[in-house]
């Protein structure tokens, strides 16, 4: 992630600090679910869809829990970007690491 100018990255406890204060972390995002009834209203459900190895995953969800889906979901993609950002800070942090490996020098005798 890109820092505005004349600001430093964060430090990695910062990022994980921050991670941490999270109160709940989804992935995945809300659809609506609209259904004909047979009295001819039409019903709207809320399902939460996630990837999970490979496949499409479903949850119907209540109603009345639906307030703290939507708020686990955005916590959900501020968890992805603050781990694009640590994954970013610890790259960085390993390749500014003294490299342990000295180029040997062998001179002819």
């Amino acid at each position: 992630m890109k820092t505005p100018l004349g600001k430093s990255p964060r430090t990695r406890a910062k990022i994980i600090a921050e991670l941490a204060s999270l109160p709940s972390a989804i992935q995945g995002k809300i659809c609506e679910d609209k259904r004909k009834l047979a009295d001819g209203t039409t019903a709207v459900y809320h399902n939460l869809q996630y990837w999970a190895n490979g496949r499409n995953h479903t949850i119907r969800i209540p109603r009345d829990k639906l307030p703290a889906f939507r708020e686990a979901v955005k916590g959900g993609a501020t968890a992805k970007r603050l781990l694009a950002e640590l994954a970013k800070v610890d790259a960085e942090a390993i390749l500014s690491a003294e490299s342990t490996l000295k180029k040997s020098s062998r001179t002819s005798s």
